[in-house]
């Protein structure tokens, strides 16, 4: 457990004195004071820092080194502070300005168009593949071709250059119609043209009724330390693809809402759970379990912890 715990929080292994400390003592809430040790040290600011930025897709651009700086910085100090996700997608989706300064600005620049755009809006905030209704309506999922090519109106107008800002020009195409599309909230509802457009967006993902952004981001936490999601593909959510356990990610997304989207109180529920505290030896009975957790799933390291 310990050498487990360590990985997943810090991505360190403990070393020699942790491992005798920790089987010395004798608290009744020792694995507690791991697990806040282990959310208030700096392999946790660097492990979780790494895996949002590979969600967010941080790249550099060419002859740029000052966006992924800023990007990079400020994902940092927002993981640091353990800021609400909500409030950081609130600031991806909205945020404008010179992307050499402004982090959350380059969200837009890691992509080349709106289409783009909108599938990594779907993926990170609602864990799901708007990509399939692009030229039809998605065949296994509610979203139709209005919903994909709405939601890319409203990134349209977009400048990714610097300068990242709001033209008053910019449209895509509803393939279906052959016209220009009408910015949508998907499966909700068209956007009106007095209306905000990005904090509507923002607003349906963060909706505490529908969870989304919620759901999405507990999945896909729970992944990454047990090996596997409670839905896979973990940005496949969808009525045909349900949760293995969907209560339990009801239950774990609600909570997270209520502690205002922060990451350490989530993590700390997970790992100090008697599900994540498993043996990886099996019985009989459960040798052919690979997704109802009756014991521990053996998982390659990633290569930055290797």
């Amino acid at each position: 457990w310990l050498r487990r715990v360590s990985l997943d929080l810090s991505g360190r292994l403990p070393s020699p004195e942790e491992v005798t400390q920790f089987l010395a003592g004798s608290s009744d809430n020792k694995r507690e004071q791991v697990v806040d040790r282990l959310l208030n040290s700096d392999g946790y600011v660097d492990l979780w820092t790494l895996r949002f930025s590979r969600l967010l897709r941080m790249h550099s651009l060419p002859n740029e080194t000052q966006p992924l700086d800023a990007y990079s910085n400020w994902l940092r100090e927002s993981i640091r502070n353990d800021r609400g996700l909500d409030q950081l997608a609130r600031e991806l989706l909205t945020a404008t300005g010179d992307s050499h300064a402004v982090g959350p600005a380059n969200f837009g620049r890691m992509v080349p168009d709106a289409r783009t755009h909108a599938e990594l809006v779907g993926q990170v905030f609602a864990g799901i593949r708007l990509g399939c209704a692009n030229c039809h309506n998605h065949p296994l999922d509610r979203w139709t071709q209005d919903d994909y090519h709405g939601l890319a109106a409203v990134f349209a107008p977009l400048d990714r250059g610097r300068e990242v800002r709001f033209s008053a020009r910019g449209q895509v195409t509803n393939l279906r119609t052959g016209e220009p599309a009408t910015p949508r909230i998907p499966g909700v509802r068209d956007i009106a043209n007095d209306e905000d457009r990005l904090n509507a967006v923002v607003d349906w993902v963060t909706n505490d009724n529908d969870l989304l952004f919620a759901r999405a981001t507990v999945n896909r936490l729970w992944r990454h330390v047990f090996g596997r999601g409670l839905v896979e593909p973990p940005d496949d959510l969808r009525d045909t693809n349900p949760a293995t356990h969907p209560e339990l990610l009801t239950a774990l997304a609600k909570d997270f809402a209520a502690n205002d989207y922060r990451l350490k109180p989530l993590l700390k529920t997970i790992v100090l759970s008697s599900t994540y505290g498993r043996s990886e030896q099996t019985l009989e009975g459960n040798r052919a379990d690979d997704r109802f957790y009756s014991h521990a799933l053996r998982r390659p390291l990633e290569p930055e912890l290797l």
